[in-house]
């Protein structure tokens, strides 16, 4: 296989983990949150191709089937909560609650999906389609290890461009962003399950 054709690959392969961080950065976009969301955007392109290349006809052919639902199911379930973080810290209800801010807060603080089983849910929804690409490539007697590397540093890069891309939306949109952001998640759930 050519690097043009590796390139192409990639860039299909990294669009699910760019639009996701784009989502995520409307939110979360600080230095470390950026580096976390593209460093496991990118290593689990880089793994997944591998496995999938390892796991055989037999494994592939069961994920395909369920692979769609499996990342709608984590992407709509994030994107879910994202928008009821987003209306639950709503600045007039904690107004509301002024003689309890403080402890408000603490309740109602987000939690960042760069950290945890969040960021491995969101890395391992997006990657699901290495995972099926790595048979194909095991099948067409591809480089693996070339095609893999590529795969992971095109969907880091990639990651990164949407994380930013985010921030810029977070900053243009204000407070109605995340909710934005929750909603292109649930969108993406939904043409996942129709793809």
């Amino acid at each position: 296989m050519s690097i043009t054709t590796t390139l192409a690959l990639a860039v299909g392969l990294g669009m699910d983990a760019m639009s996701v961080c784009m989502a995520v950065g409307v939110r979360w976009h600080g230095p470390r949150q950026k580096f976390r969301l593209a460093w496991h955007m990118g290593l689990f392109q880089f793994l997944m191709p591998i496995l999938g290349w390892l796991a055989g006809q037999r494994l592939a052919a069961v994920l395909a089937s369920a692979g769609s639902y499996l990342a709608a199911a984590v992407l709509g379930l994030i994107g879910a909560k994202m928008l009821y973080e987003a209306l639950r810290s709503n600045p007039g209800a904690v107004a509301e609650k002024a003689e309890h801010a403080a402890e408000y807060q603490l309740h109602v603080k987000p939690k960042d999906p760069t950290r945890g089983w969040s960021l491995a849910a969101l890395a391992l929804a997006t990657s699901i389609d290495a995972l099926l690409a790595g048979f194909s490539l095991g099948l067409k007697g591809a480089h693996i290890w070339q095609a893999s590397i590529i795969i992971g540093l095109v969907a880091g890069l990639m990651a990164l461009v949407g994380v930013t891309a985010g921030q810029q939306i977070g900053r243009a949109l204000g407070k109605p962003a995340e909710l934005v952001g929750g909603a292109i998640l649930i969108v993406l759930a939904v043409i996942f399950i129709w793809l």
